[in-house]
């Protein structure tokens, strides 16, 4: 059985702005031997805020332990 791979945030948001950059889903899957359908999630997932949630939630947690 194959080890389902876990990437970072950070390097989530890199293949995104990426993929939005040149508008070629393709070509950056490619670049990263990532598939089309997850670079594609990753653009849908970052446009409807799930990334910058995360971060938000966090900070504030952290500002409030202080």
């Amino acid at each position: 059985m194959l080890k389902r791979s876990s990437y970072s945030k950070e390097f989530k948001v890199k293949v995104v702005k990426e993929a939005i950059e040149t508008g070629n889903k393709s070509l950056i899957a490619r670049r990263y031997v990532l598939s089309v359908g997850l670079v594609h999630r990753w653009v849908v997932e970052y446009e409807a805020g799930k990334f910058h949630k995360r971060r938000l939630r966090r900070n504030i947690a952290l500002e409030e332990s202080h």
